[in-house]
C-alpha cells in the first residue's frame, strides 16, 4: 500500500516548468502534464484484496435520490436520480456495513448520494455518528458531500452541526449572478445565497472542523476561478474537478483544465505539483498545505490503478449493499455485499478486488449478468 505521508519536496514558487506543467498559459505553450496513468490490468499483484487500498476510504451512497437534477450527475453507479425508483439504506444496514469495513482497513467514511441531505433516516443517521466514532476507532474521518441546498432547512441544518461529523464537502460550482450554484440543474438556488444561507452560518458554528467546497469544471474558467475566489476568501479549501464522462462520453475540456490549475497557482501564489500517490495535481503553500486540489478525469486516461486507491464506493440495492467497482462505465455493474441479510466477507473481497478494474471488471466472474 502506498505511503501518503510521502509528498514530493516542496519548492519555492518560480516561473519555470514544475512536475511538467509550464508555466505559462499562451498558446505557444498550453500547460501540460505528465501524469503516471496506470491502467486495470497493472495493478500490483501483492496488494491484498483484504485491505481497502490508497486512503482507505469508503464512499457510502445512502439514497439515490436527489433534490437537484445535474445534467452530469454519476449518482455514485446508479442510474440519475429522476430516471429509477429511489433506493436508501436502512440504518441498520450502514452499521452492518461499517463493521465488516472497519476489518477490512477503513480509515475514513464519506456519506453521499443522490443526497444525504434527502436521505429518510438523516436526523438518525447523525445521531448514530457519536456511537460509530465510539465503536470503530480505527476510522478517523467521517464525512459527508452535499450539494448544501438541504441544509438552508432550519432542522437540517442544526442536526448537522450538532452531529459528530468532522468534514464536509459541499457542491458548488457557480457564484455567477443568475446562476444557480448547480447552473446544469433546472432547479435549486443562487451560489451566492447558498453560501449566505448554509456556507457562512456553518462557519460560524463548525469552528475547528473541515468545510471545502466542490466545483465541477466544465470548461468555463471565470466561473470555476470565481468560486475558488468566494471559498478562499473565506478561508475554505475547495477540490475542483474535472467534469467526469459517463458512461463513455467524453468531454473536451483538459486543456482548459490544465490552463486553470496553471493561472489559480499564480494568482493564489501556489505551487503546482502532481500528488503522487493518486496522481492529482495539488497547489502547495509554503507551509505544505493543499488549500486547492486538482481531480483530473481519471476514467478519460483509463486511469483505473489509481482511481481503485481513492474510494471503494457502496450504494443500497434491493438486497442490501452493492460495492460499484467501475462507476463511470460500467454503471448499475455492482457486486450484491449482502446474502440472505448478512454480510460476506468473500464477496466484500472481491469489491476490493475488483474494484479499479476497468468497464468490463464482471467480464467471467460470479458477477457477469449474463449468466
Amino acid at each position: 500500500m502506498n505511503d501518503f505521508s510521502e509528498l514530493t519536496e516542496i519548492a519555492p514558487l518560480q516561473r519555470e516548468p514544475i512536475e511538467g506543467i509550464r508555466i505559462s498559459v499562451s498558446e505557444e505553450a498550453r500547460p501540460s502534464l505528465q501524469f503516471n496513468n496506470v491502467p486495470p490490468d497493472l495493478r500490483s499483484a501483492q496488494e491484498p484484496n483484504d485491505v481497502i487500498p490508497g486512503r482507505g476510504d469508503l464512499r457510502i451512497s445512502l439514497t439515490s435520490a436527489c433534490n437537484l437534477r445535474c445534467s452530469y450527475c454519476h449518482n455514485e453507479g446508479q442510474e440519475a436520480p429522476w430516471l429509477q425508483a429511489k433506493t436508501s439504506a436502512m440504518l441498520g444496514n450502514i452499521e452492518k456495513l461499517l463493521e465488516i469495513a472497519s476489518r477490512h482497513g477503513v480509515k475514513s467514511v464519506k456519506f453521499g448520494g443522490g443526497d444525504p441531505g434527502v436521505y429518510p433516516g438523516f436526523f438518525m443517521l447523525m445521531d448514530a455518528v457519536a456511537g460509530w466514532r465510539q465503536r470503530y476507532p480505527g476510522i478517523a474521518k467521517w464525512g459527508m458531500c452535499t450539494n448544501g441546498v438541504p441544509f438552508v432547512d432550519a432542522k437540517k441544518f442544526q442536526a448537522l452541526v450538532a452531529s459528530r461529523l468532522d468534514n464536509i464537502s459541499i457542491g458548488i460550482d457557480s457564484v455567477e449572478p443568475g446562476e444557480r450554484s448547480k447552473p446544469s440543474s433546472p432547479v435549486g438556488i443562487s451560489g451566492t445565497a447558498l453560501i449566505d444561507k448554509f456556507v457562512l452560518p456553518l462557519l460560524e458554528h463548525w469552528s475547528g472542523r473541515s468545510i471545502k467546497f466542490d466545483t465541477v469544471f466544465t470548461g468555463e474558467k471565470l466561473r470555476t476561478l470565481n468560486v475558488v475566489r468566494a471559498a478562499r476568501r473565506r478561508g475554505v479549501n475547495v477540490s475542483v474537478v474535472e467534469i467526469n464522462g459517463v458512461m463513455g462520453t467524453v468531454h473536451t475540456v483538459r486543456s482548459k483544465f490544465l490552463e486553470l490549475i496553471v493561472e489559480a497557482a499564480e494568482e493564489f501564489r501556489l505551487e503546482p505539483r502532481r500528488y503522487k500517490p493518486l496522481n492529482e495535481i495539488y497547489l502547495y503553500d509554503k507551509r505544505g498545505n493543499t488549500p486547492i486540489k486538482f481531480y483530473q478525469d481519471h476514467c478519460r486516461d483509463l486511469d483505473c490503478g489509481n482511481c481503485r486507491k481513492i474510494h471503494l464506493r457502496v450504494s443500497p440495492i434491493d438486497q442490501g449493499w452493492g460495492a460499484v467497482p467501475c462507476f463511470l462505465r460500467a454503471q448499475s455493474k455492482t457486486i450484491p455485499l449482502m446474502v440472505d441479510g448478512k454480510f460476506d466477507d468473500a464477496r466484500f473481497e472481491d469489491a476490493i478486488k475488483y474494484n479499479g478494474q476497468g468497464s468490463q471488471w464482471f467480464k467471467d466472474t460470479p458477477y457477469d449478468p449474463s449468466y
